[in-house]
Order: structure tokens, then sequence, then C-alpha cells
């Protein structure tokens, strides 16, 4: 029985690209590539 990692990505800050934005797309986008599954939520 796999278990299948999830990250989930919360971004709560005014500036809709900002660094915050910018460093979670970078984050989610390496745990990516290690095999998690990932979802982003951005207000």
């Amino acid at each position: 029985m796999d278990k299948q990692i999830v990250v989930l990505g919360i971004n709560g800050s005014a500036r809709k690209n900002g660094n915050t934005s910018k460093m979670l797309k970078k984050v989610l986008s390496f745990t990516k590539e290690k095999g998690a599954k990932t979802a982003n939520a951005e207000r």
C-alpha cells in the first residue's frame, strides 16, 4: 500500500504576484518533481 503525499500551498498575501506567490510556486514545483501531488490556493 503506497501512500501519496499531498502538499497544499495557501497564499493569503494581498499582492497577487508578489514574492510570496513566486516562492510558493517554486516550492510546489519542486515537491511535484519529487512525486508529491500539489494544490495551490490563492486569494
